[in-house]
């Protein structure tokens, strides 16, 4: 089975999806392969990298990569290997902010109310403080989801004087797979130089990512003051340009120079611990704290899925799963692209072999901010 993309286009413009009943009564692999072809044109009409991943890479790469999809599709006989099916397909897109999601695992996406901890419930990924010597400090940021701006924000000013007495940094965000920019702002002002240059982006404006803007804040920040502000702003902004345009998402232009408060006392050394985990608002965390004059990047290079952000659904005909796909794209486009090797760091560090060399960066960049030498295994 082979189909073009501009053919698979006109074919489901023009067939209706399935009745959910249908939906229900159809094979897997029959559902699968109605999945599959609803991609392709739904990325080409609404995602922001889909158009110049097309003309980047050429309509023969992806009409190979349709036609074999199709053939694995049509052959499943399990949901859960139509999900890898599709999943392989949209990595020939992009890896980055676009991702097949099980309809089942929404119904428990939503944030769980915040409960008390108990010694045998340790969250992970919650912020945390290490004082590690007399100088150096150790901040372990594993996530960037809404949900733990509280808990860095409590623990900076918690901590407010152990962080101003410890003249060394080190800021963990390996593994960090993002969230949302707004998270780790609190702490920029602990590292600022005291202006920042932030460079914006553009919304596409179609019916699908209208409605997607709409209903992003009842699904994941319900009842979020801020939230819902955001939203009605970029629902205008969209409103303002015919379908099919991109618009900024600043009145004032892509690119502002703003002034950040600064601590009266900041850190005279700050270490990034990067690696290829680090993605999405990670990396714009990265793009923030370099500006600093205090700042290095030590590690690897990031992940690279910042250029194509701000996630939406959209249910697939099956009704089984949804497609999660960009709706805005950097204004740093086409002239600086993260998403093809990630952000660099200043310092290299070869990728550790296990959990025990992951554990000893810490232990050598430690030794680095106190004067001594990021080589493995000296004293």
């Amino acid at each position: 089975m082979k189909l073009n993309l501009l053919a698979l286009a006109a074919l489901t413009l023009a067939a209706p999806p399935l009745a959910s009943a249908d939906a229900a009564a159809a094979t897997p692999g029959a559902s699968c392969l109605q999945d599959l072809h609803d991609i392709a044109p739904f990325l080409l009409e609404n995602d922001t990298g889909a158009r110049q991943h097309l003309a980047q890479k050429g309509a023969a790469y992806f009409d190979l990569a349709l036609s074999r999809a199709s053939e694995a599709a049509e052959n499943t006989s399990d949901a859960s290997a139509c999900n890898v099916i599709l999943a392989d397909y949209l990595s020939k897109w992009r890896t980055g902010h676009l991702q097949i999601v099980p309809s089942a695992a929404l119904k428990h996406s939503k944030p769980a109310p915040p409960s008390t901890p108990t010694a045998n419930t340790v969250d992970k990924r919650a912020p945390s403080l290490q004082l590690l010597s007399p100088r150096t400090a150790l901040l372990t940021l594993p996530s960037f989801f809404p949900q733990y701006g509280k808990a860095i924000a409590d623990l900076l000013a918690s901590k407010r004087h152990d962080l101003a007495t410890h003249p060394h940094w080190i800021i963990d965000v390996r593994r960090n797979d993002g969230g949302s920019d707004s998270t780790y702002t609190p702490l920029l002002p602990w590292i600022s130089s005291g202006e920042i240059v932030s460079v914006g982006g553009e919304w596409l404006a179609t019916p699908a990512n209208i409605a997607g803007q709409e209903g992003i804040c009842a699904l994941y920040a319900p009842g979020d003051a801020s939230c819902t502000t955001d939203s009605e702003h970029a629902v205008a902004r969209m409103r303002s340009v015919e379908s099919g345009q991109f618009v900024t998402q600043r009145t004032d232009g892509p690119v502002s120079y703003g002034s950040l408060p600064k601590k009266k006392t900041q850190p005279a050394r700050v270490a990034v611990l990067v690696d290829r985990d680090c993605g999405s608002s990670c990396e714009q965390f990265l793009l923030a704290v370099r500006q600093s004059f205090h700042v290095k990047l030590i590690g690897r290079s990031s992940y690279g899925a910042l250029d194509y952000s701000n996630v939406r659904l959209h249910a697939l005909p099956s009704g089984l799963r949804q497609l999660m796909y960009a709706t805005s794209r950097s204004a740093r486009l086409p002239q600086v692209q993260v998403d093809l090797n990630g952000i660099m760091p200043d310092i290299y560090l070869p990728p550790p072999k296990d959990e025990a060399e992951h554990a000893q960066e810490i232990v050598r960049v430690q030794r680095w901010l106190e004067g001594g030498t990021l080589r493995p295994g000296s004293m």
